[in-house]
């Protein structure tokens, strides 16, 4: 009972447009557009502007200023793993393309 809802899941996801691989993508969704067309892409995090602009620091500024460079340095690192994930990805892709290139090939 419980494959054939797996199964009937999986046949929706497809019809969709949405593959499972992307559902699991759980490295790179915050690095990734919503809205965008290419799915593919994936946004490398900004720097807070605090830590680029000029001027000396008062005690609340260097305060906030240093939890958006925590927050960065977190987002930095993230983004760090899910290059490493998308490296992951093409070669996967790319080795079933060729298996797949390579049964054709054959018959």
């Amino acid at each position: 009972m419980k494959s054939t809802a797996v199964v009937a899941a999986l046949a929706a996801l497809m019809t969709t447009g949405v593959n499972a691989q992307s559902l699991m993508d759980t490295e790179c969704r915050e690095y990734r557009q919503v809205m965008s067309i290419n799915k593919r892409t994936v946004e490398r995090p900004e720097p807070p502007y605090c830590a680029t602009s000029f001027g000396p620091f008062d005690e609340f500024s260097f305060e906030t200023c240093k939890r958006d460079m925590e927050e960065y340095q977190r987002k930095v690192e993230g983004f760090s793993e899910c290059l490493v994930d998308e490296n992951k990805r093409a070669v996967s892709e790319f080795n079933d393309a060729v298996r797949s290139f390579n049964i054709r090939a054959s018959n």
